[in-house]
């Protein structure tokens, strides 16, 4: 008896635990969301890796907003940069992970928005469930902000992303042929807008 209990609580603590890898499909109002971003103009857009690189394909909608003002960022320079699916950066300078092989850039338009096409980053380093973008908007202090993934973010992830306003959770849908897809508003801090003085 003693034994079945035990594994009982095991089952209730795991279940718990686990991380709802489910993703849901695209809906019809999000298919037309996606058709907008996928038409900004090309400066608005940034493919981060080539079409044959191994991994799952990822588009992210992006919207940058001011924090304190919910004004939206435009003609804002975003960089973006990741790990492959494996979990490596392969940076040009062993030194900045800034200079990692996946990366890009993207402008974003007047109603702050980017569209990134690239792949779901594998987890980094030894540990598991970790897997974000990293992303710098330079007019803002600070300039660094990470974007992770609702299905692959542990317990102890999802804590530190909920004490932090740099990190950002994105909730990941799937197209009919498998594409994710993310939709995510990031409220940039201390943003300096064009022709405003310190």
């Amino acid at each position: 008896m003693k034994r079945v209990v035990t594994i009982l609580f095991l089952i209730f603590i795991f279940t718990r635990c686990a991380i709802d890898r489910t993703i849901q499909n695209i809906s019809q109002s999000e298919i037309q969301t996606l058709s907008v971003f996928k038409a900004l103009e090309s400066h608005n857009k940034v493919r981060i890796c080539g079409t044959d690189e191994p991994g799952q394909k990822l588009w992210l909608c992006l919207t940058l907003v001011s924090k304190e003002n919910k004004r939206p960022l435009i003609n804002e320079q975003i960089q973006l940069y990741h790990t492959s699916a494996i979990g490596e950066y392969e940076p040009k300078n062993p030194n900045d992970e800034s200079t990692a092989r996946l990366n890009g850039t993207a402008i974003t338009n007047e109603k702050g928005q980017v569209f990134v096409q690239t792949i779901l980053p594998g987890d980094y380093g030894s540990s598991t469930d970790n897997r974000h973008i990293h992303t710098s908007v330079m007019n803002a202090q600070p300039e660094a902000y990470d974007i992770h993934f609702n299905q692959f973010t542990g317990k102890m992830g999802r804590h530190f992303i909920n004490d932090s306003d740099q990190h950002f959770l994105a909730d990941l849908k799937q197209t009919e042929d498998s594409t994710l897809v993310t939709f995510l508003t990031m409220e940039v801090k201390n943003y300096k807008f064009t022709g405003e003085t310190n």
